[in-house]
């Protein structure tokens, strides 16, 4: 029963989380534009260029975090582009590079500063200051476009709000996994 709950329940449920927000039009039309924004593409966005690459940087090490955020920031970016792209108002930006380098940045510092360890301090002060860094660096390449679309008070919140949020949950999850990897290590037998 706890393997089906581990592996089927919980990341179903996680997943239908997250699209409930951008499939749940009423709700979001009631809340301020800055929290939809933050729920629609943020969630998404962030699970996929912060917290795997940043999870993985934590709990593996520096290269397969820095590997896993170019491969999905890739990815985010490629999805953004084409979604973007049906738009007739579309600019392509080099923000769309930016979410690429985040990601890698977000992954490989994560790991770089964590050095494997599995203390809750050390796990919260790296993963922090990678998703401090990495919003940081988006947010400037966000500036840096021709048409700048994310911009002022309103731009710096949504695009560091999540980060920083996911820079403190996913230490904890790191915490978490490593925590329960130890105490299976230990019940498991010799192979």
């Amino acid at each position: 029963m706890k393997n089906i709950l581990y592996a089927i329940i919980i990341p179903t449920l996680v997943c239908l989380l997250i699209i409930w927000f951008p499939l749940n039009q009423r709700t979001l039309a009631s809340i301020n534009p800055a929290f939809q924004g933050i729920f629609v593409f943020g969630v998404q966005e962030v699970i996929m260029i912060v917290a795997i690459p940043m999870l993985l940087g934590l709990i593996w090490n520096k290269w397969a975090g820095g590997a896993s955020g170019f491969l999905l920031g890739s990815i985010y970016a490629l999805w953004y582009g084409l979604y973007g792209s049906m738009s007739p108002t579309w600019i392509h930006n080099i923000g769309l590079l930016g979410y690429l380098l985040s990601a890698m940045l977000i992954g490989y510092m994560s790991g770089a500063l964590n050095q494997k360890s599995t203390k809750l301090s050390r796990l919260v002060f790296s993963g922090l200051t990678s998703a401090l860094v990495g919003g940081l660096f988006l947010f400037f390449t966000e500036q840096l476009a021709t048409t700048v679309l994310v911009y002022g008070a309103y731009g710096f919140f949504v695009t560091m709000t999540p980060r920083l949020v996911f820079g403190i949950v996913t230490p904890l999850v790191a915490k978490f996994v490593l925590k329960h990897q130890s105490k299976t290590n230990e019940h498991s037998p010799e192979v």
